[in-house]
């Protein structure tokens, strides 16, 4: 209740402030949270949502990536995790 009477009133002076032509919007707030996801870059286009998973039991090299990212590079769910 507070938080929309300190917008509105930020609101009103920033109208009288500026006469009008300014449109002040309020701070949008964003809750999403980015997704993160383990590949094995030498071997294949899978991707595993546990480092531990049984499909990159014999990659060497782990890389922690964003979901966004593997799927915008055709990466795909591992089988073992479906």
């Amino acid at each position: 209740m507070m938080t929309k009477l300190k917008t509105a009133a930020i609101m009103i002076a920033a109208t009288f402030t500026f006469g009008g032509i300014a449109v002040v919007q309020p701070p949008v707030q964003s809750n999403a949270k980015t997704t993160y996801v383990w590949i094995a870059p030498n071997h294949g286009k899978k991707y595993h949502y546990y480092k531990g998973c049984r499909g990159l039991n014999n990659a060497g090299r782990k890389v922690h990536v964003t979901l966004h990212w593997a799927k915008s590079h055709h990466y795909r769910l591992c089988g073992w995790e479906k």
